[in-house]
C-alpha cells in the first residue's frame, strides 16, 4: 500500500530551529483509516549531535527530570548524524515526492528537520512546504466533536512510540471531523467584517 502521510517525531536538546536532534522517529499511516506503515527509528551520537545545532538550558533540565527509561532513550545513539539524516530522507521520499509530513506543533518538529536538512546534509527537505501538516492544529479543531482514549504504547518521550501514538489520534480525529455535515450558506449572502478589526 503506498502511504503519503508520515508522522514525524523528534528528541531534541533544545526548542529552537536549530535545536540538536538526538533522536528521529517516524510511520507512515493513513489517517483515513489509522493503518499504519513502515516505521523509521534511529538515535543520534549525542556528541555528534551537538555539532550541528545549540543546547537548550532548560530542555537539559527537562531531560534530566524525565524517567530513567526516557532518558536511556535519548543517550542511547552511536550513528553519526549525516548516516541518520541520510537514510531518513531516504525515507520520506520511500512513497514518491508527495509526501504529508505530520509535526505535534507547527514550528518544532518540521521546522527543526528543516533547519538540519540544510546544515547537516545542504539538502531541501523532502516534502514540498505547502503538505507540511500539524497536529495540535486539528486536535483544537475536534475539541468536542471526537475524543480519543487510547492510551501511548510504549515509553514516552521515546520518538517513534510518540510518533505511532500520535498517527493513531490524528487519525481518529480526522475521520471524525470528515463525518461532519459542512456548514452551508446561501448563494450570494454577504459577509461582513467584525467591528473591532483595524482597518489595515
Amino acid at each position: 500500500m503506498k502511504f503519503t502521510h508520515c508522522m514525524i517525531d523528534l528528541e531534541t536538546m533544545g526548542t529552537a530551529p536549530n535545536a540538536p536532534v538526538v533522536a528521529i522517529g517516524a510511520v507512515y499511516f493513513d489517517p483515513n483509516t489509522g493503518e499504519q506503515g513502515e516505521t523509521f527509528d534511529a538515535a543520534i551520537d549525542v556528541e555528534d549531535a551537538l555539532r550541528y545545532g545549540r543546547v537548550s538550558g532548560s530542555t537539559l533540565k527537562w531531560w534530566l527530570g524525565q524517567g530513567d527509561a526516557a532518558r536511556q532513550k535519548v543517550v542511547r545513539g552511536r550513528h553519526p548524524a549525516q548516516l541518520v539524516f541520510e537514510k531518513f530522507h531516504e525515507f520520506c521520499r520511500k512513497h514518491g515526492d508527495d509526501i504529508h509530513p505530520w509535526g505535534n506543533g507547527s514550528s518544532f518538529d518540521i521546522s527543526i528537520l528543516e533547519y538540519a536538512f540544510g546544515r547537516i546534509l545542504e539538502k531541501q527537505a523532502p516534502w514540498k512546504f505547502w503538505n507540511v501538516r500539524d497536529c495540535r492544529t486539528i486536535k483544537e479543531l475536534a475539541d468536542g466533536v471526537v475524543s480519543f482514549t487510547g492510551k501511548l504504547e510504549g515509553v514516552a518521550h521515546t520518538a517513534l512510540d510518540d510518533a505511532k501514538h500520535q498517527a493513531n489520534w490524528v487519525s481518529v480525529y480526522w475521520q471524525g471531523l470528515r463525518r461532519l455535515t459542512p456548514i452551508k450558506t446561501e448563494v450570494g449572502t454577504p459577509t461582513t467584517a467584525s467591528d473591532d478589526l483595524l482597518d489595515i
